[in-house]
């Protein structure tokens, strides 16, 4: 084993350790928000459902980012690990101000300032690139409209009609139940784009030969992320967004890991945090706007802005001060 594979199953670790820390949010957050899960239980629940995502679902999204953005011609081992440095270290950046990125975003981004400055714009699959931008803009507002429905139905033809105070607090203990499937369900999903973020570009810049192990690696480092230091952004999107009870989470939750699940199906390494972050919007938009911490959320917005050119700025940058030192 060379010293560039060793040097990429670290960075690989470490990256699959920053992006889960960072996305566990999207799995149980809005079980903690709501008071349906104690933040140690809602944890270890994320990172077994994730583990089991990993090891077992993503391979399409893999596939996407480890070979469709560009290709196996262009990406060398050394491109593979300046990728997945750039983006860890922009996630590490977000995570320690506790502000919910994307991930995939970041991954993607910095395969496409790699290839910019290795290879030029006529290398860059740009039919692909197009498909994951659509996938971006849409999986929030799909997010959001299916947010919306779920708890405006719930709310109008369900909720609304129980009276008496006792009886709804039996009914938000159901929907605290039924929060836990949904945050599984969830949690598969998003354990399937966060490998694919962490070790696709390894995987297909160092072979097929020990893919197993490369993806066993990146799922054990998840377990670590979400464990270690998964609390500091699950507060943000369970807690400062907007108020939720357990009815109002597991509407933003189930609609959230549909729409990843579909995408993720197709092979589109979108962003579970975009994707939430518009479901529990749309939730809050549901009960009325005045519930919903427009604050936070523009101080979201603005970091997600910010990753795609910073991570394409890094990882061009970084590409072009190596070839300066070692050549």
């Amino acid at each position: 084993m060379n010293w560039l594979l060793i040097f990429g199953v670290i960075i690989s670790f470490y990256m699959a350790f920053t992006i889960a820390a960072n996305d566990i949010g999207n799995s149980v957050g809005t079980a903690v928000g709501s008071g349906a899960l104690k933040m140690r239980r809602a944890l270890i629940l994320g990172a077994a459902t994730m583990f089991i995502g990993a090891i077992y679902l993503g391979g399409n999204v893999t596939r996407t980012i480890g070979n469709g953005i560009i290709g196996s011609d262009v990406l060398t081992t050394t491109g593979a690990l300046i990728i997945i440095l750039a983006a860890a270290i922009w996630i590490s950046f977000t995570l320690m101000r506790k502000i919910p990125i994307s991930g995939s975003d970041a991954v993607v981004s910095a395969v496409f300032g790699y290839g910019l400055a290795a290879a030029g714009p006529s290398h860059i699959h740009f039919n692909v690139l197009g498909f994951i931008i659509l996938s971006w803009i849409f999986s929030p507002i799909i997010g959001f409209a299916s947010g919306f429905t779920v708890y405006y139905i719930l709310r109008r033809e369900f909720i609304r009609n129980i009276s008496t105070v006792g009886l709804k607090d039996r009914v938000e203990k159901i929907f605290g139940y039924l929060q836990i499937g949904s945050s599984g369900f969830a949690a598969l999903n998003v354990g399937a784009i966060d490998i694919a973020a962490s070790t696709a570009v390894i995987y297909y810049a160092f072979g097929a030969g020990f893919s197993m192990d490369i993806k066993l690696i990146g799922a054990i480092g998840m377990v670590l992320g979400i464990l270690i230091a998964g609390g500091r952004i699950t507060g943000t999107i369970g807690r400062r967004i907007t108020e939720l009870v357990p009815s109002r989470g597991f509407s933003a939750q189930i609609s959230m890991a549909s729409v990843v699940y579909i995408f993720a199906f197709l092979g589109s390494p979108i962003s579970p945090t975009q994707t939430l972050v518009g479901s529990v919007i749309g939730v809050g938009v549901a009960r009325g706007t005045d519930t919903v911490k427009m604050d936070v959320i523009k101080h979201i917005a603005t970091t997600w802005i910010l990753t795609i050119p910073a991570c394409i700025a890094l990882s061009a940058g970084m590409y072009y001060a190596f070839t300066l030192v070692f050549n």
